[in-house]
């Protein structure tokens, strides 16, 4: 079967490693950077990623069991460490465990007790799917330092602030609730039977009508316990960790394990229908295509795909909302970094690490270098807030590298639209505005496994 996929991301080139292994003819179409956010650039001796990474669910999750399924050559991870926050030059670990709250010294005393009893309460009585985590934080009466806290936070789960980050995200964010329990709902908003194959093996049938028919607020109410269980005694991550030599060794273990995949440097301008397939032009050729698998923005997609079944969607396609990044790489002689981890900072909302400190082949002999990805930031703003924040005289570092990208096809704010990844039997969307679980390679590794479940689900039945 001839497939086309328009965008050689990361869930284009799974998408393609998958397919190419079931045995079909695939064609990458690219317009930019194979790779997309899982790549690395290198400048002056230094190999710096798109954005700062970590890759999660490394013990079990989706990039994991793709990789083992259909790659012949896997990425070295090294653990990741902890999360920090860094407050008058001293660190301290970012609480998830009700223990954690207890004894955080981030916070008052008063909020931590407030902060603790509204978790288990709001695990009991329940919340609606669109509860924001400001619908609730505004009304605990807490400190201004609390309130900044929960609102970095979200940046980073969301992209957004608190008051456009659902209550959801912050739970499985911070592991409390399973990121599975979610999918219905989101799918649901589109109107789509959500028993399909992929959730079937997540849920029986009986107990996806159920789900349904309670609705969200129920579900998570009938599943406090478990959720309180995990709140009171869980370990702190799941397992996470960096690549050697950076996210472009991903990217190269999935090219290096294609072998008849085409791929063209060529950007996709129409996708419209021809008999039982499309036809697929770019500006130097056209293609047919028995089958077309989207992982471009899919804001787009109603701009060049002329398919009644994504017409309609237009209007939510063209209103998915994402947020756009700044990320500053600096190669230096010292490094402020002395750990495995990385620092959230609250004023102004920042990721940082120093990714050497897993790979000292990313930088030359005796250097160090250090990522710093900023939400909505003007560059001078990052850099003074750098020389703040760690007393680095940025004028005198060996290398300064910024970047500007999108890290999220789709932000987890409220109200937004997840397209499900099976648009006909043969057009489908994969990429991280084709699933909410997770972020980044992670959230794009799940688009492809629940892409993959209803494609082979149509061409069994076909057969």
């Amino acid at each position: 079967m001839k497939i086309i996929i328009v965008g050689g991301g990361t869930s284009g080139l799974l998408s393609a490693l998958a397919l190419e292994k079931e045995g079909h003819d695939v064609v990458v179409l690219e317009k930019d950077e194979i790779g997309g956010l899982c790549r690395s650039e290198k400048i002056n001796g230094y190999t710096m990623d798109i954005g700062v990474h970590a890759i999660t669910m490394l013990n079990n999750g989706p990039l994991i069991r793709l990789l083992n399924k259909y790659a012949r050559f896997i990425p070295n991870f090294k653990e990741y460490g902890d999360y920090y926050v860094r407050e008058n030059n001293e660190l301290y670990k970012i609480p998830v465990s009700m223990q954690e709250w207890m004894t955080t010294p981030l916070i008052p005393h008063k909020d931590k007790i407030l902060i603790t009893t509204k978790i288990m309460d709001l695990m009991t009585t329940g919340f609606t799917k669109d509860t924001s985590v400001y619908d609730v934080v505004s009304e605990m009466g807490l400190s201004d330092v609390s309130i900044k806290f929960f609102d970095t936070i979200c940046y980073f789960l969301s992209g957004e602030d608190m008051k456009n980050t659902p209550l959801w995200r912050l739970f499985t964010g911070a592991g409390y609730i399973p990121e599975d329990d979610i999918l219905p709902f989101i799918y649901n908003d589109l109107k789509i039977n959500p028993m399909k194959s992929i959730l079937v093996r997540k849920f029986s049938p009986e107990k996806i009508k159920k789900i349904l028919s309670d609705g969200f607020l129920t579900t998570i109410k009938n599943s406090s316990k478990k959720y309180l269980n995990k709140f009171v005694n869980r370990s702190r991550y799941w397992t996470q960790g960096y690549p050697v030599g950076g996210v472009q060794s991903i990217c190269d273990c999935i090219l290096y394990s294609l072998n008849n995949t085409t791929i063209k440097n060529e950007e996709v301008i129409s996708i419209e229908e021809e008999k039982n397939g499309y036809v697929v032009g770019t500006k130097e050729d056209n293609y047919y295509a028995d089958v077309v698998i989207y992982s471009a923005p899919s804001r787009y997609l109603p701009d060049i795909a002329k398919i009644d079944e994504i017409q309609k969607l237009k209007d939510k396609l063209r209103n998915i909302k994402f947020t756009k990044s700044l990320t500053i790489w600096i190669g230096h002689d010292e490094n402020p970094f002395s750990y495995l981890g990385s620092e959230v900072w609250i004023n102004p909302p920042c990721w940082a690490t120093c990714v050497t400190n897993y790979d000292k082949f990313l930088a030359p002999k005796g250097k160090h270098l250090m990522g710093f990805s900023f939400v909505n930031m003007k560059k001078e703003h990052a850099l003074s807030a750098i020389e703040n924040k760690l007393g680095i005289d940025v004028d005198k570092v060996d290398m300064i590298h910024v970047q500007k990208a999108i890290p999220e096809q789709a932000s987890c704010c409220i109200g937004q639209f997840f397209v499900y990844p099976k648009i006909k039997d043969n057009f489908y969307v994969v990429g991280t505005d084709a699933d909410p679980r997770s972020m980044g390679i992670t959230r794009a590794a799940y688009s492809v496994e629940v892409m993959l479940s209803e494609f082979k689900c149509v061409f069994k039945n076909r057969n």
